[in-house]
């Protein structure tokens, strides 16, 4: 396997839809908690962006999976955001915890920030994912949890090679996705 084939191979695993479902899944298994939780979250918080990742890709309403290109975002931004935030309303429903709710409410708090970034300028939603990711499971498991920070090495490494990002637009993506995440746990936990 030569570098840039590893580089895809990190993207494809580490992709944010990928680290969603895995975030889930560690925030409710300790805790034992029901299926019908972790069904949601794969649902609304995974396959339905896969899915739709696939869908525009093979009907050449995207250039590529990951929407290289800036200008073909706002479709699959929205999607997302319309899929996450029917995944928090059905979370809310099921009575999930509240930091499962709030995680889901924050990919779409997320992804609303990153589509109005990219408008003016492409930011990195692979290292938005594992940023926003890690603060909510530190958030929900304690500080040890920001060993999962570590995972912005490999993504960061793999868009560069990939030539998808410069280090300022992974850099961006995972600040801004801190920060943003941060705020809205404080709200949404307020609130739930």
């Amino acid at each position: 396997m030569n570098s840039v084939e590893a580089a895809e191979t990190v993207t494809n695993v580490l992709n944010p839809a990928v680290i969603a479902a895995f975030t889930f899944l560690v925030l409710l298994y300790p805790r034992n908690i029901a299926s019908s939780q972790f069904v949601a979250s794969l649902i609304f918080g995974t396959f339905i962006p896969l899915a739709m990742m696939v869908l525009l890709s093979k009907r050449g309403l995207i250039s590529d999976f990951y929407v290289s290109e800036k200008n073909e975002r706002a479709i699959p931004f929205a999607g997302a955001i319309l899929s996450y935030l029917a995944g928090g309303l059905t979370l809310w429903l099921l009575g999930a915890l509240p930091i499962i709710t709030a995680l889901m409410l924050c990919y779409a708090g997320n992804t609303i920030v990153m589509m109005g970034i990219t408008w003016r300028w492409k930011i990195s939603v692979h290292a938005s994912g594992i940023a926003g990711s890690t603060t909510v499971l530190i958030e929900g498991l304690g500080a040890w949890a920001s060993v999962f920070f570590a995972l912005l090495i490999p993504v960061a490494w793999a868009r560069i090679r990939l030539k998808a990002h410069t280090p300022t637009q992974i850099l961006a993506g995972m600040l801004v996705t801190i920060a943003a995440t941060w705020v809205q746990l404080r709200i949404y936990l307020a609130v739930l």
